[in-house]
């Protein structure tokens, strides 16, 4: 997909338009210092969504999460903010940044939007050189080749890696809502067989509604916590489930939307989904977690009947995200994806005497 609204307009909104503390160690909290004088660094908070929303309605990218307000407020609920960049003629570079969600004294920034990211990043480093933190750019496209700020800036070692903890560890994968749904050919029989099992059955499913399903939810997701503690060094704990209520609480305009499933008159699952993404096409699937592990398939199904209901509400594609372990991976391959997106992590190593003057005009 190519992108519908070029990165430098991105970066112009979000310039123009644009804090979720939990902070445990000293260098985060001497770091949040540090980026807290620094004008042109804005922290975001619930309330700045809205800007996020706007300018990312018309950007289409292989990942919608890039460009998903939910996503950024979710991943930097420790801490998020924005870094603005305004070049000598004026040019306008923005990014993100964020204390990471699972390892401590460790910084996630995402890759720029704009004309002059590696200068962006150069000269953000060179203000937080002296900290006592670890700083990773993270969702890096394969043919993004931010490593080469270490050829801008010859100081920097830059080294692209695989994930290992957050959501891009595998590739991302995008769904066709009508194909799943019709699920048509020998590639959907399985799926055709669990949808007719369940339509047999006294499985129901229900429209969320946040304000009042909150404590439903927050059980539901303790209940397949305890049941899932091979996944406690990811991103997949009951806070981040409970995050995402309280952001469809909040901020409304966000306009998240979700399913409860219920398998014989007791809740069993939900899903959380973010609509009109990526250019208004694609609903990026936060969460689709079932407690009741014994019903065979019920994630199969729950999935598949929210795709039904992003269909009807006009997405065309479901973004199921990356994931973080291979069985995961496994899983969403199973939907037969439209296209794959894989992504990286450029580790950086920073020296605390590092300047940002560049060694030579250098593109990427």
């Amino acid at each position: 997909m190519n992108d519908a609204l070029k990165s430098r307009d991105i970066a112009k909104i979000l310039y123009h338009s644009v804090g979720n503390d939990n902070l445990a160690s000293d260098g985060e909290r001497g770091f949040v210092r540090r980026i807290s004088a620094i004008d042109n660094i804005t922290k975001v908070g619930i309330a700045d969504l809205t800007s996020l929303k706007m300018a990312f309605s018309l950007a289409a990218s292989d990942d919608p999460y890039t460009h998903s307000p939910t996503y950024y407020a979710v991943t930097g609920r420790r801490g998020l903010w924005m870094n603005k960049h305004l070049g000598e003629k004026g040019e306008v570079t923005t990014f993100f940044f964020c204390l990471h969600p699972n390892l401590k004294d460790t910084v996630v920034i995402f890759p720029p939007f704009g004309e002059q990211p590696l200068d962006s990043l150069g000269r953000f480093l060179q203000e937080v050189r002296d900290t006592e933190m670890s700083f990773r750019i993270g969702r890096v496209p394969r043919d993004l080749v931010l490593e080469e700020i270490q050829n801008r800036f010859p100081q920097i070692t830059a080294t692209r890696t695989k994930e290992t903890v957050l959501d891009w560890t595998y590739p991302v994968h995008t769904i066709d809502c009508a194909a799943l749904v019709n699920r048509e050919g020998r590639e959907y029989g399985r799926i055709r067989q669990t949808m007719n099992k369940f339509k047999r059955s006294s499985s129901m499913t229900r429209e969320i509604d946040f304000s009042r399903d909150v404590n439903a939810l927050q059980s539901l997701a303790q209940q397949w916590e305890a049941k899932t503690n091979h996944y406690d060094r990811y991103d997949l704990r009951t806070n981040y489930f409970n995050y995402l209520a309280r952001l469809a609480v909040e901020q409304r305009s966000l306009n998240l939307r979700g399913l409860i499933v219920s398998v014989e008159g007791q809740d069993a699952g939900f899903s959380i989904w973010e609509p009109e993404s990526n250019g208004g096409k694609t609903a990026n699937l936060f969460a689709s977690q079932v407690s009741d592990f014994n019903t065979t398939n019920l994630a199969t199904y729950l999935t598949v009947v929210s795709a039904e209901q992003m269909l009807a509400e006009g997405a065309e594609f479901m973004c199921l995200g990356g994931s973080e372990t291979e069985g995961m991976d496994r899983y969403k391959q199973g939907f037969i994806q439209t296209y794959s997106t894989p992504l990286d992590t450029i580790e950086l190593s920073v020296p605390e005497d590092f300047e940002a003057h560049p060694a030579e005009d250098f593109e990427i």
